[in-house]
Parts: structure tokens; sequence; C-alpha cells
């Protein structure tokens, strides 16, 4: 059977960080909708049209999960908010941040019945992104403040640094199997409104 306590204890160790993500992520989305709503005008809808990855990829559900999971993962998870925390740790924060405004933005703009399709992949994207940036400031502060992450005294930052990747690489199984849920409901709910 498989073994899950490695990650409890890697999460539950990080628990205050992801706390903070999860914050940032979920605040932001949740005012950048709200402030959308009063301070930019109403759009008028004439029908809700189909958009990426509908119109691109056609309607095969497996190529439509397939591309919204890797494009999930690659890009908007690993290269845009866990790669540039690497280099500045607060980078990954800032650009958890600029996703949430995007999210909140996007679903300031769409019917109520749409929003409440949206919410159960909202809430599974938007955990598998504060776990991205997550991995991303543990791995940008472990060369950094290499002390400071782990808690040693004694560890280098070439040390703190390789673990810092070890602990990244466990967050992403975590990350990609929440994404992968996150696109099958995505798949699953595009399925329905699209028929």
């Amino acid at each position: 059977m498989f073994d899950l306590s490695p990650y409890f204890k890697l999460i539950s160790s990080r628990g205050r960080l992801l706390a903070l993500m999860n914050f940032v992520f979920f605040a932001s989305v949740f005012a950048v909708a709200i402030a959308s709503e009063l301070l930019l005008p109403p759009r008028l809808y004439s029908g809700w049209q189909a958009r990426f990855p509908e119109i691109i990829i056609g309607n095969n559900f497996l190529i439509v999960l397939l591309g919204i999971f890797l494009s999930n993962l690659v890009l908007s998870a690993f290269v845009v908010v866990t790669l540039p925390g690497f280099v500045f740790f607060p980078i990954s924060i800032a650009m958890l941040l600029f996703r949430g405004f995007l999210w909140g933005v996007f679903l300031a703009f769409q019917p109520t019945w749409l929003l409440l399709a949206a919410i159960p992949t909202v809430v599974l994207e938007g955990e598998g992104y504060a776990l991205a940036a997550v991995a991303g400031t543990v791995v940008g502060v472990s060369w950094l403040k290499s002390k400071w992450i782990f808690n040693d005294e004694n560890i280098t930052r070439v040390e703190a640094f390789q673990k810092g990747l070890k602990e990244c690489l466990v967050i992403y199984l975590l990350v990609g199997t929440i994404l992968l849920v996150a696109a099958i409901i995505e798949t699953v709910t595009l399925e329905m409104v699209i028929r």
C-alpha cells in the first residue's frame, strides 16, 4: 500500500507557509473579483461561447484533459509560480498573487451558473498553485538563508539547496496529483457546459 506519511509530515512542517500561500491566492481572487464587480462596468451576455481549449483541440475528452493538466502543471505551476522562486523566493509569492488576480478578474465576469460550476476547479487549482509557491519559496530560501529554512546550524548552502530540491520534488508529486484531479473536474465541467 502507498505510504502517505512522508507527505503529511512534509506538509505539516511547512503548514504556516502553506497557510500563507493559500491566504495570498484565495484572498487575491476574492478581493479582485469583488473590486472588479464594483469598479468595472457590467458586461452584457449574449450566451456562453466556447474558449480555449475546446476551440483549439476540439471535443476529444482525453486531449482536452491532457492539455489542461499539462498547461496547469508545467506552465502555470512550475514555470510561472515555482521556477522564479528558485532565483529569488519572494517572486513565487508575487506570481501566486498574480495568478489570483487573473482568476479574480476571470471569475468576476462570469454568469453565476458558470461561477458555481468553476468553484471546485478554482479550489483545487488554487491549492496546487499554493503548494507550487511553497516549493519555489523553500528552494529559493534554501540557498539564501539555509540555516533558517531547515533549522540546522551545520548545514551548508549546497546541502540546503539539495535538500530544498528534494523537498520540491515531493511537493510536486502532490501538486501533480491535485492538478490532475482539477483537470478531470474541469474537463467534465466543460463537457457538461458545451453539450
